[in-house]
């Protein structure tokens, strides 16, 4: 406000001061004109008698003396206005020489020829020379540069002014880098250079860009996602390249909507991946693996690292990488599947074992059926299962039954002609599923596989002889699954061969009951 003040001020003084100097020639020029005009009355105041002498003398002398005094104050106005000039003549080169001498920025002052004038001391140290090898001499011999050798200097003069970066030769050989300003013809025949060195900067900012390219070279040449995003907006600033190779989404997608990687998620892991970046600027880590959808559909897994950067005390960004690694969730899934069937073979190798050692260990026939029965219960989930032995080649009899029923069909024998699929099991020695019997017209609804609606049958076969048949049934359709056909049809070898060891020592038994019985009769 006060400068302002200022430069408005001064017009009004220098009006007022003109004024004044017109109203003192006028004055002057007035009582000279009076006084003139007075004495020439004087002269001829024969002419004139109606002023008396006196007053007519008196009139001269005091225009006179007006005049004279009016004369006098101008000359002392004009001294002193003279000094006033002269003291802010002398102010302003103290001030400008003050400025050359104290400014920072080099100045130098040329010819047209480029022979330097004077040149301040900032432009001494920063051309690394003395004062003596400046002054005097070309500047194109103390510096080194294109711009300044002899054969351009005209055509450097004739050049727009405007501010320059250029990389200079001073002295001593050193190359250093200033922002050329010029001023031509400030005076007739006089320029001004004024030279800034922005060496240290320059080199910071080549350093800076040599890094931003390392980094950049290393960002887009790696295999993983380099990110950076604001740590208030969760909104994507800066990715790599290798974002649109793992996506499928090319980068400026992110630059025209920078959270729209949030759609990329999965939708079941969406809400657990936000909700960790935001605890990152707390918990100072981010480390998940979850699922995202690329931009043909497929869904991939990748492993996001992250940590947060602080300036000054407050967190602004989140810095980290992001690795697709869903070959190796493949493999992680294969290698787990494979474990589950390597741990439900082992499950049914252990099962069949004790399976296999619980029909050994008793060769009584009734606790041979009922070991058979309760272990297939632990494999297959049946509602009915029924033990048939093979009566008179053709007729099956109901050996055992579980869960056992009211009615007691143990011992109830039916011909295997009268089902289709128990005289396939019998004579072509072939296992049966059917997952729906209502879909296969052959089938009888008759005891003891009534109410059955899936059913398996498997023939216990030992010494290439069918000794009976497993006869295996639920209430429900696709109640059965053909892993539980293939653990029946496991179980089956063990015990037929557990029913042929029984029948083998009932049959020692009764021989040896026998040979008793005849070694006790008296001889005849």
């Amino acid at each position: 406000m006060s400068t302002v003040t200022c430069y408005s001020a001064a017009p009004a003084r220098a009006v007022r001061v003109e004024t004044s100097r017109w109203w003192l020639r006028f004055g002057a020029s007035a009582s000279l004109v009076s006084a003139i005009s007075l004495l020439w009355i004087a002269i001829f105041r024969q002419s004139f008698v109606i002023y008396p002498s006196a007053l007519l003398e008196a009139s001269i002398v005091l225009a006179l003396l007006i005049a004279v005094s009016l004369g006098v104050y101008s000359l002392l106005r004009v001294r002193s206005a003279h000094e006033a000039t002269l003291r802010a003549f002398q102010d302003t080169d103290r001030e400008f020489s003050s400025v050359f001498h104290s400014v920072l920025d080099g100045i130098l002052i040329v010819d047209d020829d480029g022979v330097c004038l004077d040149a301040n001391p900032a432009a001494v140290a920063i051309l690394r020379c003395q004062s003596t090898d400046l002054v005097g001499n070309s500047i194109s011999r103390i510096i080194a540069s294109d711009c300044l050798s002899q054969t351009s200097w005209r055509t450097f003069l004739r050049q727009s002014a405007q501010p320059s970066l250029r990389r200079i030769v001073a002295g001593g050989g050193s190359q250093i880098f200033v922002n050329f300003t010029t001023v031509f013809h400030y005076l007739p025949g006089r320029h001004v250079l004024i030279l800034c060195d922005v060496t240290e900067r320059t080199h910071a900012e080549m350093l800076l860009r040599e890094s931003e390219e390392r980094l950049r070279l290393m960002a887009n040449n790696i295999q993983e996602i380099f990110w950076m995003m604001d740590a208030a907006t969760q909104d994507l600033a800066y990715v790599n390249n290798v974002y649109e190779t793992i996506t499928g989404y090319a980068v400026e997608t992110l630059k025209e909507n920078p959270s729209s990687y949030r759609e990329l998620i999965h939708p079941e892991d969406r809400v657990r991946v936000i909700s960790r970046l935001h605890e990152t600027v707390t918990s100072g880590r981010f480390d998940e693996e979850f699922r995202f959808t690329r931009a043909d559909g497929a869904v991939r897994w990748i492993w996001a690292k992250g940590f947060p950067v602080r300036s000054e005390s407050e967190t602004r960004w989140l810095v980290g990488i992001a690795q697709d690694i869903t070959s190796r969730k493949q493999a992680e899934m294969k290698i787990a599947e494979q474990f589950d069937t390597v741990e439900a073979a082992r499950a049914e190798a252990e099962g069949l074992r004790k399976a296999t050692l619980a029909l050994s260990q008793n060769l009584a026939m009734d606790s041979v059926l009922d070991t058979l029965l309760n272990c297939i219960s632990e494999l297959v989930p049946f509602d009915r299962a029924t033990v048939l032995f093979v009566e008179d080649g053709q007729e099956l009899m109901v050996a055992r039954e579980s869960p056992r029923t009211a009615s007691k069909r143990m011992g109830l024998t039916l011909k295997a002609s009268e089902s289709v699929f128990l005289q396939r099991v019998l004579f072509e020695k072939q296992s049966i599923l059917l997952m729906d019997t209502l879909k296969h017209s052959e089938w009888r609804d008759a005891p003891p596989l009534d109410c059955l609606q899936s059913w398996m049958g498997i023939p216990l076969i030992a010494g290439g002889f069918v000794l009976g048949i497993l006869s295996l049934g639920a209430k429900d359709s696709s109640t059965f699954t053909t892993e539980h056909f293939r653990l029946a049809k496991s179980l089956s070898l063990p015990a037929a061969v557990a029913i042929q060891n029984a029948r083998i020592h009932e049959r020692a038994a009764i021989y040896a009951a026998e040979l008793e019985l005849r070694l006790r009769r008296p001889a005849l």
